[in-house]
């Protein structure tokens, strides 16, 4: 018997991380149109004296929104830039050893970075920090980035049980 139940419980459990990140992909495209949208109605708007009140508190948003959500899946289907003129240098063994290094010195930045954004997003909720203009409190954006980058660690884990494959074809 090979695998198993447990397999079975990984599988299951990578394909809904696999969703939740195409899902949150999905929010990061939004969110650079809305972006895009407000910025362009607040210049237009502002040729007749007037502007979108809010519109820097909204572009902020949407930028956190945006860069945060869209991690997890460049991570997943490993989108981010190689030094393939410094790995070639390496043989095949050395590869793949550099590689599972980074990722592990990866998994720690972003495991530091969940605790960190935690850490942070709970105390900016105790304080009380608002948006300026549109009074919106604030804690949840690190608390998003925090989640992120847990889904960032998932995917790193997965990429080092599952080497020279992504965990999410483009």
């Amino acid at each position: 018997m090979t695998g198993g139940r447990p397999t079975q419980i990984l599988q299951t459990f990578f394909e809904i991380v696999r969703r939740v990140i195409l899902a949150l992909a999905v929010l990061a495209g939004l969110a650079v149109l809305a972006m895009m949208g407000v910025t362009v109605v607040d210049i237009v708007l502002r040729l007749f004296r007037t502007g979108v009140v809010g519109a820097y508190d909204v572009v902020r948003i949407c930028g956190v929104v945006a860069i945060a959500c869209a991690l997890p899946y460049l991570t997943a289907v490993k989108g981010h830039i190689a030094i393939e003129l410094f790995y070639q240098r390496f043989s095949r063994f050395g590869r793949v050893l550099l590689d599972s290094v980074f990722r592990i010195v990866a998994l720690a930045l972003f495991g530091f970075l969940v605790y960190k954004n935690i850490d942070y997003g709970l105390s900016l909720r105790a304080s009380g920090v608002l948006m300026p203009t549109l009074k919106i409190p604030v804690f949840w954006m690190p608390l998003l980035i925090s989640f992120n980058a847990l889904l960032i660690c998932i995917v790193i884990v997965y990429h080092l049980v599952h080497p020279g494959e992504e965990m999410i074809k483009p």
